[in-house]
Protein backbone atom coordinates (compact mmCIF):
# COMPACT_ATOMS: atom_id res chain seq x y z
CA UNK A 1 0.00 0.00 0.00
CA UNK A 2 1.50 3.64 -1.06
CA UNK A 3 1.08 6.67 1.31
CA UNK A 4 -2.68 7.62 0.34
CA UNK A 5 -3.51 10.50 2.97
CA UNK A 6 -3.71 13.48 1.63
CA UNK A 7 -1.41 16.09 3.42
CA UNK A 8 -1.11 19.61 3.05
CA UNK A 9 2.59 20.38 2.80
CA UNK A 10 4.32 23.31 5.09
CA UNK A 11 4.83 25.08 1.60
CA UNK A 12 1.16 24.65 0.84
CA UNK A 13 -0.08 26.69 4.01
CA UNK A 14 2.54 29.21 4.60
CA UNK A 15 5.14 27.84 7.46
CA UNK A 16 7.48 30.10 8.31
CA UNK A 17 10.67 28.48 7.27
CA UNK A 18 12.67 26.09 10.46
CA UNK A 19 15.17 27.97 12.76
CA UNK A 20 17.35 25.05 11.54
CA UNK A 21 16.63 21.63 9.33
CA UNK A 22 16.09 18.54 11.79
CA UNK A 23 17.96 14.94 11.22
CA UNK A 24 16.06 12.18 9.60
CA UNK A 25 15.62 9.20 12.44
CA UNK A 26 14.75 5.70 12.04
CA UNK A 27 10.45 5.39 13.29
CA UNK A 28 9.35 2.81 15.86
CA UNK A 29 5.92 4.41 17.06
CA UNK A 30 2.99 6.54 15.96
CA UNK A 31 2.22 8.97 18.66
CA UNK A 32 -1.48 10.55 18.87
CA UNK A 33 -1.49 13.72 20.63
CA UNK A 34 -4.40 16.96 20.68
CA UNK A 35 -4.22 19.99 20.45
CA UNK A 36 -6.22 20.65 24.07
CA UNK A 37 -8.37 23.58 22.24
CA UNK A 38 -11.69 24.26 22.15
CA UNK A 39 -14.36 21.43 20.58
CA UNK A 40 -16.87 22.48 17.76
CA UNK A 41 -18.68 24.54 17.16
CA UNK A 42 -15.93 27.17 18.78
CA UNK A 43 -13.04 24.78 17.33
CA UNK A 44 -10.26 27.34 16.11
CA UNK A 45 -10.61 25.96 12.32
CA UNK A 46 -14.44 25.89 12.36
CA UNK A 47 -13.73 23.02 10.06
CA UNK A 48 -12.65 24.45 6.96
CA UNK A 49 -9.89 24.68 4.82
CA UNK A 50 -9.05 28.31 5.05
CA UNK A 51 -9.10 28.03 8.73
CA UNK A 52 -7.38 24.63 8.69
CA UNK A 53 -4.05 26.84 7.34
CA UNK A 54 -4.26 29.91 9.70
CA UNK A 55 -4.64 27.15 12.61
CA UNK A 56 -1.07 25.75 11.10
CA UNK A 57 0.63 28.72 11.14
CA UNK A 58 -0.75 29.68 14.69
CA UNK A 59 0.73 26.31 16.49
CA UNK A 60 4.16 27.09 14.45
CA UNK A 61 4.58 30.64 15.89
CA UNK A 62 3.53 29.45 19.29
CA UNK A 63 5.85 26.43 19.33
CA UNK A 64 8.92 28.82 17.68
CA UNK A 65 8.14 31.83 20.05
CA UNK A 66 7.02 30.26 22.82
CA UNK A 67 8.78 27.29 23.43
CA UNK A 68 12.11 28.55 21.66
CA UNK A 69 11.47 25.01 19.14
CA UNK A 70 13.12 25.52 15.60
CA UNK A 71 9.75 24.68 14.12
CA UNK A 72 6.37 23.12 14.89
CA UNK A 73 7.01 20.55 17.22
CA UNK A 74 4.73 17.91 16.30
CA UNK A 75 4.55 16.07 12.49
CA UNK A 76 1.17 16.06 11.23
CA UNK A 77 -2.12 18.28 12.10
CA UNK A 78 -5.45 16.18 11.80
CA UNK A 79 -8.33 19.71 12.06
CA UNK A 80 -11.42 18.86 13.25
CA UNK A 81 -12.76 19.54 8.99
CA UNK A 82 -10.67 16.14 8.40
CA UNK A 83 -7.98 18.35 7.13
CA UNK A 84 -4.34 16.69 7.31
CA UNK A 85 -1.83 19.22 7.14
CA UNK A 86 2.54 18.34 7.68
CA UNK A 87 3.68 20.22 11.20
CA UNK A 88 7.37 19.83 11.28
CA UNK A 89 9.31 20.81 7.92
CA UNK A 90 10.33 17.65 5.87
CA UNK A 91 8.25 15.08 7.60
CA UNK A 92 5.96 14.26 4.52
CA UNK A 93 8.43 13.41 2.13
CA UNK A 94 10.51 11.26 5.24
CA UNK A 95 7.73 8.78 5.94
CA UNK A 96 7.10 8.62 2.27
CA UNK A 97 10.36 7.76 2.18
CA UNK A 98 10.18 5.16 5.33
CA UNK A 99 11.68 7.24 7.82
CA UNK A 100 10.78 10.51 10.25
CA UNK A 101 11.62 13.89 11.07
CA UNK A 102 13.08 14.15 14.67
CA UNK A 103 10.46 16.45 16.30
CA UNK A 104 9.56 17.78 19.95
CA UNK A 105 5.94 16.34 20.30
CA UNK A 106 6.71 13.56 23.07
CA UNK A 107 8.64 14.69 25.93
CA UNK A 108 11.25 11.86 25.34
CA UNK A 109 13.89 11.26 22.81
CA UNK A 110 12.74 7.94 21.75
CA UNK A 111 9.41 9.35 21.21
CA UNK A 112 10.36 12.56 19.18
CA UNK A 113 11.92 9.95 17.05
CA UNK A 114 8.61 8.83 15.68
CA UNK A 115 5.98 10.67 13.92
CA UNK A 116 3.19 12.34 16.04
CA UNK A 117 -0.04 13.66 15.13
CA UNK A 118 -1.66 16.52 17.02
CA UNK A 119 -5.97 16.22 16.89
CA UNK A 120 -7.27 19.39 17.15
CA UNK A 121 -9.89 19.78 19.93
CA UNK A 122 -9.92 18.42 23.70
CA UNK A 123 -10.94 14.86 24.29
CA UNK A 124 -11.51 14.04 27.00
CA UNK A 125 -14.99 13.07 27.19
CA UNK A 126 -15.66 14.91 24.01
CA UNK A 127 -15.68 12.58 21.15
CA UNK A 128 -14.02 12.67 17.45
CA UNK A 129 -16.45 13.14 14.31
CA UNK A 130 -16.72 10.82 11.52
CA UNK A 131 -14.47 13.19 9.32
CA UNK A 132 -11.42 13.73 11.30
CA UNK A 133 -11.59 9.64 12.33
CA UNK A 134 -11.45 8.80 9.16
CA UNK A 135 -8.74 10.96 8.11
CA UNK A 136 -6.64 9.88 11.33
CA UNK A 137 -7.20 6.14 10.46
CA UNK A 138 -5.73 7.03 6.63
CA UNK A 139 -3.04 8.97 7.58
CA UNK A 140 -1.81 6.49 10.11
CA UNK A 141 -2.57 3.72 7.77
CA UNK A 142 -0.51 5.00 5.41
CA UNK A 143 2.10 6.32 7.56
CA UNK A 144 2.61 2.25 8.62
CA UNK A 145 2.23 1.49 4.66
CA UNK A 146 5.66 3.83 4.19
CA UNK A 147 7.72 2.99 7.35
CA UNK A 148 6.58 -0.52 8.34
CA UNK A 149 5.15 0.78 11.47
CA UNK A 150 3.30 -2.47 13.13
CA UNK A 151 -0.50 -0.66 14.13
CA UNK A 152 0.52 -2.45 17.34
CA UNK A 153 2.96 0.71 17.63
CA UNK A 154 0.35 3.50 17.70
CA UNK A 155 0.66 4.52 21.20
CA UNK A 156 -0.58 8.02 23.08
CA UNK A 157 1.34 10.98 24.43
CA UNK A 158 0.51 10.02 28.02
CA UNK A 159 2.54 6.70 26.97
CA UNK A 160 5.80 8.93 26.45
CA UNK A 161 5.21 11.53 29.02
CA UNK A 162 3.32 12.10 32.32
CA UNK A 163 0.25 13.63 30.68
CA UNK A 164 -3.28 13.34 30.00
CA UNK A 165 -2.99 13.97 25.95
CA UNK A 166 -4.25 12.90 24.28
CA UNK A 167 -7.25 13.31 26.54
CA UNK A 168 -9.54 9.69 28.18
CA UNK A 169 -11.71 9.64 25.31
CA UNK A 170 -9.13 9.60 22.51
CA UNK A 171 -7.01 7.28 24.65
CA UNK A 172 -9.52 4.91 25.30
CA UNK A 173 -9.87 4.76 21.12
CA UNK A 174 -6.69 3.75 20.22
CA UNK A 175 -7.26 -0.33 20.04
CA UNK A 176 -10.34 0.70 17.76
CA UNK A 177 -7.73 2.76 15.88
CA UNK A 178 -5.34 -0.06 15.63
CA UNK A 179 -7.83 -2.46 14.42
CA UNK A 180 -9.16 -0.04 11.76
CA UNK A 181 -5.62 0.53 10.68
CA UNK A 182 -4.70 -2.92 10.50
CA UNK A 183 -8.10 -3.53 8.25
CA UNK A 184 -7.29 -0.66 5.70
CA UNK A 185 -3.52 -2.25 5.58
CA UNK A 186 -5.40 -5.43 4.58
CA UNK A 187 -4.17 -8.89 6.77
CA UNK A 188 -0.88 -9.22 4.41
CA UNK A 189 0.70 -6.23 6.34
CA UNK A 190 4.15 -8.10 7.45
CA UNK A 191 5.47 -8.45 11.20
CA UNK A 192 8.76 -6.59 11.43
CA UNK A 193 11.22 -6.14 13.31
CA UNK A 194 13.24 -2.89 14.23
CA UNK A 195 15.22 -1.15 16.54
CA UNK A 196 13.50 -1.08 19.80
CA UNK A 197 12.13 -4.73 19.70
CA UNK A 198 12.74 -7.05 22.34
CA UNK A 199 12.72 -10.89 22.91
CA UNK A 200 13.27 -13.94 21.61
CA UNK A 201 13.00 -13.41 17.77
CA UNK A 202 15.54 -10.48 18.03
CA UNK A 203 17.62 -13.09 20.47
CA UNK A 204 17.40 -15.50 17.36
CA UNK A 205 18.32 -12.82 15.10
CA UNK A 206 21.10 -11.62 17.03
CA UNK A 207 22.18 -15.53 17.32
CA UNK A 208 22.12 -15.94 13.11
CA UNK A 209 24.55 -12.45 12.46
CA UNK A 210 26.57 -13.09 15.11
CA UNK A 211 27.03 -16.60 13.21
CA UNK A 212 27.82 -15.43 10.36
CA UNK A 213 30.09 -12.89 11.40
CA UNK A 214 28.25 -9.37 11.63
CA UNK A 215 28.75 -8.06 15.00
CA UNK A 216 25.59 -7.48 16.81
CA UNK A 217 27.05 -6.49 20.42
CA UNK A 218 25.34 -8.30 23.02
CA UNK A 219 23.27 -11.30 22.28
CA UNK A 220 20.87 -10.24 24.49
CA UNK A 221 16.98 -10.26 22.96
CA UNK A 222 17.39 -5.73 22.40
CA UNK A 223 16.80 -4.43 19.10
CA UNK A 224 19.32 -1.66 19.66
CA UNK A 225 22.06 0.52 17.76
CA UNK A 226 24.20 -2.00 17.58
CA UNK A 227 22.01 -5.05 16.06
CA UNK A 228 20.50 -2.40 13.53
CA UNK A 229 24.09 -1.71 12.05
CA UNK A 230 24.86 -5.59 12.00
CA UNK A 231 21.45 -5.68 10.08
CA UNK A 232 22.35 -2.92 7.47
CA UNK A 233 25.53 -4.63 6.81
CA UNK A 234 23.96 -8.10 6.12
CA UNK A 235 21.40 -6.61 3.76
CA UNK A 236 24.11 -4.22 2.21
CA UNK A 237 26.04 -8.19 1.37
CA UNK A 238 22.79 -9.65 0.24
CA UNK A 239 21.92 -7.43 -2.00
CA UNK A 240 18.41 -6.34 -0.35
CA UNK A 241 16.92 -3.09 0.86
CA UNK A 242 19.44 -1.84 3.56
CA UNK A 243 16.48 -0.25 5.68
CA UNK A 244 17.87 -1.97 9.19
CA UNK A 245 14.13 -3.31 9.43
CA UNK A 246 13.67 -7.65 9.57
CA UNK A 247 10.82 -8.18 7.82
CA UNK A 248 9.72 -11.33 5.48
CA UNK A 249 12.85 -10.37 2.60
CA UNK A 250 15.19 -10.52 4.92
CA UNK A 251 14.17 -13.17 7.61
CA UNK A 252 13.97 -15.57 4.50
CA UNK A 253 17.98 -14.92 3.62
CA UNK A 254 18.92 -15.34 7.07
CA UNK A 255 16.98 -18.26 7.65
CA UNK A 256 19.09 -19.82 4.18
CA UNK A 257 22.61 -18.66 5.33
CA UNK A 258 21.59 -20.29 9.09
CA UNK A 259 21.30 -23.70 7.39
CA UNK A 260 24.44 -25.69 7.59
CA UNK A 261 26.24 -25.54 4.45
CA UNK A 262 26.68 -28.78 2.84
CA UNK A 263 30.38 -29.97 2.24
CA UNK A 264 31.38 -29.89 -1.58
CA UNK A 265 31.21 -32.73 -4.13
CA UNK A 266 33.79 -35.46 -4.36
CA UNK A 267 35.90 -34.80 -7.37
CA UNK A 268 37.32 -38.52 -9.15
CA UNK A 269 39.98 -36.74 -11.10
CA UNK A 270 41.37 -35.63 -8.00
CA UNK A 271 45.12 -36.63 -7.96
CA UNK A 272 45.70 -39.48 -4.94
CA UNK A 273 49.05 -38.68 -4.71
CA UNK A 274 49.95 -37.29 -1.60
CA UNK A 275 51.05 -33.79 -1.61
CA UNK A 276 50.91 -30.83 1.45
CA UNK A 277 50.35 -27.66 1.56
CA UNK A 278 52.54 -24.70 2.16
CA UNK A 279 54.34 -25.23 4.96
CA UNK A 280 52.84 -28.44 6.09
CA UNK A 281 52.90 -32.00 5.74
CA UNK A 282 49.16 -33.37 5.87
CA UNK A 283 47.97 -35.08 2.06
CA UNK A 284 45.81 -32.57 0.51
CA UNK A 285 43.08 -35.36 0.32
CA UNK A 286 42.36 -35.13 3.70
CA UNK A 287 41.43 -31.43 4.03
CA UNK A 288 38.95 -29.21 3.32
CA UNK A 289 39.65 -27.32 -0.65
CA UNK A 290 40.14 -24.05 1.05
CA UNK A 291 42.66 -25.58 3.52
CA UNK A 292 44.46 -27.47 0.94
CA UNK A 293 45.45 -23.98 -1.45
CA UNK A 294 45.09 -21.41 1.19
CA UNK A 295 43.70 -18.79 -1.06
CA UNK A 296 45.32 -16.23 0.91
CA UNK A 297 44.96 -13.25 -1.62
CA UNK A 298 41.16 -13.79 -1.29
CA UNK A 299 41.20 -13.99 2.13
CA UNK A 300 43.24 -11.00 2.47
CA UNK A 301 40.40 -9.09 0.61
CA UNK A 302 37.93 -9.95 3.04
CA UNK A 303 39.60 -10.50 6.37
CA UNK A 304 38.44 -8.25 8.83
CA UNK A 305 35.01 -7.44 7.17
CA UNK A 306 31.92 -9.00 8.52
CA UNK A 307 30.78 -11.00 6.01
CA UNK A 308 34.06 -12.98 5.68
CA UNK A 309 32.65 -16.30 6.57
CA UNK A 310 29.77 -15.56 3.93
CA UNK A 311 32.26 -14.47 0.89
CA UNK A 312 34.49 -17.63 1.77
CA UNK A 313 31.87 -20.32 1.75
CA UNK A 314 31.00 -18.84 -0.99
CA UNK A 315 33.92 -19.10 -3.08
CA UNK A 316 34.41 -22.45 -2.10
CA UNK A 317 31.26 -23.91 -3.21
CA UNK A 318 31.96 -22.41 -6.58
CA UNK A 319 35.28 -24.26 -7.37
CA UNK A 320 35.71 -27.54 -8.17
CA UNK A 321 37.94 -29.10 -6.19
CA UNK A 322 40.37 -30.28 -9.18
CA UNK A 323 40.42 -27.00 -10.10
CA UNK A 324 41.76 -25.88 -6.46
CA UNK A 325 44.55 -28.97 -6.59
CA UNK A 326 45.24 -27.27 -9.55
CA UNK A 327 45.65 -24.17 -8.06
CA UNK A 328 47.94 -25.10 -5.19
CA UNK A 329 50.43 -26.82 -7.37
CA UNK A 330 50.93 -24.09 -10.00
CA UNK A 331 51.08 -21.21 -6.99
CA UNK A 332 51.74 -22.76 -3.52
CA UNK A 333 55.88 -21.62 -4.14
CA UNK A 334 55.47 -18.72 -5.72
CA UNK A 335 56.46 -15.52 -3.60
CA UNK A 336 53.57 -13.29 -2.18
CA UNK A 337 53.14 -9.67 -2.00
CA UNK A 338 51.29 -7.94 0.19
CA UNK A 339 47.58 -6.96 -0.55
CA UNK A 340 48.10 -3.43 -1.99
CA UNK A 341 47.24 -0.90 -2.37
CA UNK A 342 47.57 0.13 1.79
CA UNK A 343 45.39 3.31 2.48
CA UNK A 344 43.29 4.68 4.96
CA UNK A 345 40.92 2.27 6.62
CA UNK A 346 43.53 -0.74 5.72
CA UNK A 347 44.08 -3.57 8.21
CA UNK A 348 46.37 -5.88 8.76
CA UNK A 349 50.05 -7.47 8.85
CA UNK A 350 50.91 -5.53 5.82
CA UNK A 351 49.76 -2.20 7.96
CA UNK A 352 51.87 -3.43 10.66
CA UNK A 353 55.41 -3.83 8.66
CA UNK A 354 54.79 -0.85 6.64
CA UNK A 355 54.16 1.13 10.37
CA UNK A 356 57.15 -0.29 11.62
CA UNK A 357 59.50 0.43 8.74
CA UNK A 358 58.30 3.93 8.94
CA UNK A 359 59.06 4.12 12.37
CA UNK A 360 62.64 2.65 11.77
CA UNK A 361 63.05 5.85 9.39
CA UNK A 362 62.18 8.29 11.77
CA UNK A 363 57.85 8.80 10.95
CA UNK A 364 55.45 8.73 13.69
CA UNK A 365 52.83 6.26 12.04
CA UNK A 366 51.23 5.90 16.10
CA UNK A 367 51.36 2.15 17.74
CA UNK A 368 52.15 -0.24 15.01
CA UNK A 369 48.75 -2.04 15.34
CA UNK A 370 48.03 -3.08 12.08
CA UNK A 371 45.08 -0.23 11.61
CA UNK A 372 46.19 2.42 8.59
CA UNK A 373 44.37 5.58 10.48
CA UNK A 374 44.77 9.38 9.67
CA UNK A 375 48.66 9.40 11.37
CA UNK A 376 49.33 6.49 10.01
CA UNK A 377 48.55 8.13 6.63
CA UNK A 378 50.04 11.49 7.38
CA UNK A 379 53.68 9.67 8.22
CA UNK A 380 53.29 8.13 4.77
CA UNK A 381 52.86 11.52 3.25
CA UNK A 382 55.81 12.84 5.39
CA UNK A 383 57.84 9.73 3.48
CA UNK A 384 56.33 9.85 0.27
CA UNK A 385 57.46 13.73 0.30
CA UNK A 386 60.85 12.99 1.61
CA UNK A 387 61.66 10.50 -1.57
CA UNK A 388 60.19 13.55 -4.29
CA UNK A 389 57.07 10.94 -4.58
CA UNK A 390 53.44 12.05 -5.08
CA UNK A 391 52.18 12.51 -1.95
CA UNK A 392 48.69 11.14 -1.73
CA UNK A 393 49.13 9.09 1.36
CA UNK A 394 48.70 5.43 -0.48
CA UNK A 395 50.93 2.32 -0.50
CA UNK A 396 51.20 1.18 -3.97
CA UNK A 397 53.63 -0.95 -5.79
CA UNK A 398 55.92 1.74 -6.41
CA UNK A 399 55.54 3.01 -2.18
CA UNK A 400 55.70 -0.70 -1.29
CA UNK A 401 58.98 -0.86 -2.91
CA UNK A 402 60.61 2.25 -1.54
CA UNK A 403 59.59 1.81 1.81
CA UNK A 404 61.30 -1.39 1.90
CA UNK A 405 64.45 -0.05 0.28
CA UNK A 406 64.93 3.36 1.42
Amino acid sequence: MAFTASVISTNEWGAKAPKQWPQQTRPQYIIIHHTATPNPPNDLSRGTLTGAKTLARSIQTAHMNGFGWIDSGHNFLNTTGGYLLEGRHGSLNAVKGGRSIRSSHAGSNKGNESPGIENEGTFTTYQMNAKQWDSLVDLCASICSTTKISPDNILGHRDFSPTQCPGDWLYSQLPRLRQEVRQRLGTSFPAILREGDTGPRVKELQQILSAQGFKVGPIDGIFGAGTTDAVVLFQKFHGLDADGLVGPATWKVLERVSQPTPPPPTDTGTPTTPETTPGGSTPLGSQAPFTQVQLLDTYKYYRELPHQIQAIQWLQGQVSQATLVEFSQKWRNQPTDPFLPLQEGSVGPEVKKAQEILRQKGFDPGPADGIYGAKTKSAIIAFQRSQGMTADGIVGAVTWSVLNLA
